[in-house]
């Protein structure tokens, strides 16, 4: 039976994984990506309902009734949605990631890095500006940073994108590629839409933010100002999304030419050359847009930024420029090492690299310390980088096992007993031991938590003592 698809009424078509109580449930991946333990009789196989699956030789069941007997297909009861929620988010542990909505709850050992991530926010929301880099080994919380940042941020009435940085996809020597992705990706704390077109139309109808938007830069023929003067004075859906997309790093379209004025030269937004003055004037002026707009800022996170290490020697200057214009736009005075006449100007137009003032910018970059070749202490100073070691506190650990335990018997349906608790206790001291010694990463904690509460649920006379010996021995 095992590797058999079947279908079942909630969670779709899947394969059969595995086979538990002689043939009674199976474990069946989902084409959606779930994974769930579910009674046999609940599926259908080859157009037939199961039933009760017939055991044979091997444990493993037939999905055809017998003959024999007369089997009643029985739809099973809709999972309540809290459980079905428990259940995706065991899914999601079982793989060492905590899902966007219980990063919060779900975080080890970076209590100093949330203190120091909720003042770099309070400095860019007062102060205009502030900048944070994450260095760690794989597995050891970096990501899980990123999406703790998105989350504090969001909370806070803040603009938030992020931004994966790849060798193919998304190398970090194009900035304008990188932009591009910024704009169509941000998210918003009051609604699920993404990308400039919100921000631009809550602002364009708000009274005087043309002119605001104008007294906050220098500029003639700013970007952001004739694209939110052109919005604001258009009816047409299609000249109004054309400057949008335009905005976001899209082509340049002839619908846009009637929004602008006889004699008045188009902005241009550079896409290749020295544009790392410009992008990370674009970024401050969405920041002091969002401000208008009545939000803290705008938040822009970067994750993997050790690929500038994999970049050619001739391309790391340039990725290397648009790190520093990012940095210095956000620190502007608040900071010594970066300097403005080190950034060189485009061949075709000069652009200052921030807004003169009513900017809120944060950037946040996360870097593998292994393959790092950032020169980031000529960039920051010591209190704007973390460096996440492998260190956990048993307590901590103790208190993450408790909300995994809840979670998944939750999804499982069942009571936690004296067995859980007993490896709840007895695993928390292994765990921690095994992060400070260097044999786990945060991930690999992570996932070991659902598997030990896999054990007891799956093999109820599973020995509690034999399970912590294991455990133990995988840490010395």
């Amino acid at each position: 039976m095992i590797g058999k698809h079947v279908t079942h009424p909630q969670f779709g078509a899947g394969q059969v994984t595995a086979v538990y109580r002689n043939g009674a449930e199976w474990l069946v991946r989902f084409e959606n990506g779930l994974r769930f333990r579910r009674p046999s009789r609940e599926f259908m196989a080859d157009g037939l309902p199961v039933g009760d699956g017939l055991p044979v030789g091997d444990g493993q069941v037939i999905a055809e009734p017998s003959p024999t007997f007369a089997l009643t297909y029985h739809s099973p009861d809709p999972m309540p949605q809290s459980q079905l929620e428990a259940r995706q988010l065991v899914e999601s542990l079982r793989v060492g990631i905590a899902p966007a909505q219980h990063v919060g709850e779900l975080t080890i050992n970076l209590r100093p890095e949330r203190e120091s991530l909720v003042r770099a926010l309070n400095q860019a929301h007062q102060q205009g500006g502030a900048v944070r880099a994450v260095v760690g080994e794989y597995g050891y919380g970096k990501s899980h940073m990123v999406e703790l940042a998105t989350q504090e941020a969001l909370s806070r009435n803040f603009l938030v994108t992020t931004i994966s940085l790849d060798l193919q996809e998304l190398p970090p020597h194009r900035a304008f590629d990188i932009y591009r992705e910024a704009m169509r990706h941000l998210r918003y704390p009051d609604t699920d839409e993404r990308g400039l077109g919100p921000l631009l139309g809550k602002t364009a109808v708000l009274p005087h933010t043309l002119s605001q938007l104008q007294a906050l830069t220098p500029v003639e023929n700013d970007p952001l100002s004739f694209t939110l003067q052109a919005i604001a004075a258009t009816a047409s859906s299609r000249q109004r999304q054309a400057w949008l997309n335009w905005l976001m790093g899209g082509r340049r379209v002839s619908q846009m030419n009637k929004a602008m004025p006889r004699g008045v030269k188009f902005p241009s937004i550079y896409t290749v050359g020295a544009n790392a003055r410009q992008i990370a004037y674009l970024l401050t002026g969405v920041s002091a847009l969002a401000r208008l707009g009545n939000y803290s800022g705008l938040c822009i996170l970067v994750d993997e930024a050790e690929s500038y290490s994999l970049l050619k020697p001739y391309q790391r200057p340039k990725a290397s420029l648009f790190f520093q214009a990012i940095i210095y736009a956000a620190l502007r005075q608040n900071q010594a090492k970066l300097h403005e006449e080190q950034f060189p100007q485009h061949r075709w137009r000069d652009y200052p690299l921030a807004y003169d003032q009513g900017q809120s910018l944060f950037f946040l970059f996360t870097v593998t310390r292994s393959d790092n070749r950032l020169p980031l202490q000529e960039w920051l100073t010591a209190d704007d980088i973390f460096y996440l070691e492998p260190d956990a506190d048993p307590q901590e650990v103790g208190q993450f096992l408790q909300r995994i335990l809840a979670y998944h018997a939750q999804a499982y349906g069942y009571e936690p007993g004296e067995r859980q608790g007993q490896v709840r206790r007895g695993a928390a001291e292994h765990l921690a031991m095994g992060v400070r010694n260097g044999r786990f990463s945060m991930r690999t904690v992570v996932r070991l938590s659902v598997e030990l509460f896999d054990l007891l649920y799956l093999y109820p006379d599973y020995d509690v003592a034999t399970l912590l010996d294991e455990l133990r021995a995988q840490v010395r």
